[in-house]
């Protein structure tokens, strides 16, 4: 398989630290956005905790089963961050969302926890692969709001799961089968909540290189407001194997 990505984070206009983290192994085909919540310093430590763990797991496991292989690692990074919470009053309360996705075998594989978000551009088609697990989107889901109403609700920020807070996990899950050409993005809510999904969409379709792509996406959060850090990690599979 033959792709090409790029990485990108801001810490934006309104934030002390960048509390986003994310991690590429092309080898691998591991792709990884955190972004991590909690006062101070915590939240980059708890998405930093996540990102390690997962990794770690990779590297003791393997990938014969890379579904089973992805939850494995979730547990881990969820259960890796709330000892490290429960040793030290500082970090207490502190979490990280974590969407990973894994190209293995012409197969895209999903793993998705909290609101950070994955998309695919396939042809002209554009949606969105991860579930939000935040309030509000699940108000949706259940017909107590529309998408426009959610757009002014005061409950945007609350998370129903998230890793080092959430006991029980309910994993976003998923197989993506690829085509060549398709494109990527996962990112951090400080793009989403600031980027409606049609100037995502617009911008992926643009014959760009990725890395101009990537800045085009966090120019326009900060232009925005820029109220949040902002990360970005695009990729393009250019050919599958034969």
């Amino acid at each position: 398989m033959k792709l090409q990505f790029c990485a990108k984070t801001d810490i934006g206009l309104a934030r002390k630290t960048n509390e986003d983290l994310f991690f590429v192994d092309e080898k691998q085909g591991l792709f990884i956005v955190a972004d991590g919540m909690g006062g101070h310093a915590a939240g980059e430590i708890a998405s930093q905790i996540a990102v390690e763990t997962v990794c770690q797991s990779l590297q003791t496991t393997g990938l014969a089963n890379p579904q089973k292989w992805l939850s494995q690692a979730v547990e881990k990074a969820n259960q890796a961050v709330e000892r490290a919470a429960n040793s030290n009053k500082a970090w207490q309360g502190m979490g990280t969302t974590l969407t990973i996705f894994l190209l293995q075998q012409q197969q895209g594989y999903l793993a998705h926890v909290g609101d950070s978000r994955i998309y695919r551009l396939h042809n002209s088609q554009f949606d969105q692969l991860s579930d939000d697990h935040s309030l509000v989107s699940e108000q949706i889901r259940q017909g107590i709001l529309t998408p426009e109403q959610a757009e002014t609700s005061t409950l945007g920020n609350i998370l129903l799961q998230a890793i080092g807070i959430t006991p029980e996990l309910d994993i976003c899950q998923k197989t993506i089968p690829l085509s060549s050409g398709d494109r990527f993005l996962l990112c951090s809510d400080g793009l989403t909540n600031m980027v409606s999904d049609t100037e995502i969409k617009e911008t992926l379709k643009q014959p760009n290189t990725l890395s101009t792509t990537c800045d085009v996406l966090i120019e326009k959060a900060i232009a925005a407001g820029g109220k949040d850090n902002i990360t970005a990690v695009v990729l393009q599979i250019n050919q599958l194997n034969q």
